[in-house]
């Protein structure tokens, strides 16, 4: 069953039969094979067929892929805890966008930390954009956003209202923009549209590069007050002066842990409202 599920994730992700077994050292035919199994299985077709090797999920298949993400992690998380019998330790994934995860998650870090000394925890940092997705493929457990998105399989909850301000040297001629997905990306530029402002561009990737730039004189931007050093230069925004910072997790929460982790952050939000 477990290797059935394996496959149909892999020719869903790929959308491509040839690809699947590729990445899975198996023939073509024993992929479609299996996938038909499946299909017998579940008594319902997964995929169509859209060209030569192209195919097309069905909407029977888009409802089972994250439920099949989830069997598969519930099933590799007993297998490794049992293999391990080192205390049964559980094992937490956060993914954080940038700001959010550099300055507002790590004091709810230590209050996890001290609640659960079972766990081990592993926090990775990515844009926005990417905690959805690793979220919606199962390859991380609980998010930290400040760009607000969609997605039919995670919940989305408003938890911190970050307030946003201009900062560096008003007279250079500089702005500072970071890359194409962040979360303070459209800000500063509907706020240079809104002004009628035409700065010459620097774009910059890290946001504490940004901030030390900003720190040495060059240019100004729009970055969240929580960033800012003591002594940064700035100056607060006559208007969209505000933003959220949320809170991803999946529709249901299989594994015990994640509850209980949950109900934490719900503990840690509330004593610091």
């Amino acid at each position: 069953m477990f290797q059935l599920l394996k496959t149909f994730i892999t020719v869903y992700e790929t959308r491509n039969f040839t690809h699947a077994a590729e990445i899975l050292f198996l023939s073509q035919p024993t992929i479609s094979l299996q996938i038909k199994k499946m299909e017998e299985q579940l008594q319902t077709s997964l995929f169509e067929r859209s060209g030569k090797q192209e195919i097309r999920p069905t909407e029977e298949a888009d409802f089972f892929y994250p439920r099949a993400l989830q069997i598969m992690a519930t099933w590799d998380d007993t297998a490794s805890r049992i293999k391990e019998k080192e205390n049964f330790r559980e094992h937490i994934i956060i993914a954080c966008s940038h700001t959010c995860g550099v300055y507002f998650v790590p004091a709810i870090i230590a209050y996890l930390v001290a609640q659960h000394p079972t766990v081990d925890f592993t926090l990775q940092m990515m844009n926005s954009e990417e905690v959805i997705h690793q979220l919606e493929q199962n390859k991380a457990d609980i998010g930290f956003i400040e760009k607000a998105g969609r997605s039919e399989t995670l919940h989305q909850q408003e938890i911190f209202q970050d307030e946003l301000v201009l900062a560096g040297n008003p007279d250079s001629a500089y702005w500072l923009l970071r890359e194409e997905d962040s979360g303070l990306r459209l800000m500063n530029e509907n706020y240079l549209k809104l002004h009628n402002r035409n700065p010459h561009l620097i774009h910059v990737n890290n946001n504490e590069m940004l901030l030390s730039l900003l720190d040495q004189g060059v240019g100004q931007a729009i970055v969240s007050k929580l960033s800012l050093r003591k002594d940064s230069t700035w100056q607060e925004l006559p208007e969209n002066n505000h933003r959220f910072f949320y809170l991803m997790t999946p529709n249901h929460a299989f594994r015990d842990i994640i509850k209980n982790i949950l109900a934490s952050i719900a503990t840690y939000l509330a004593k610091n409202s």
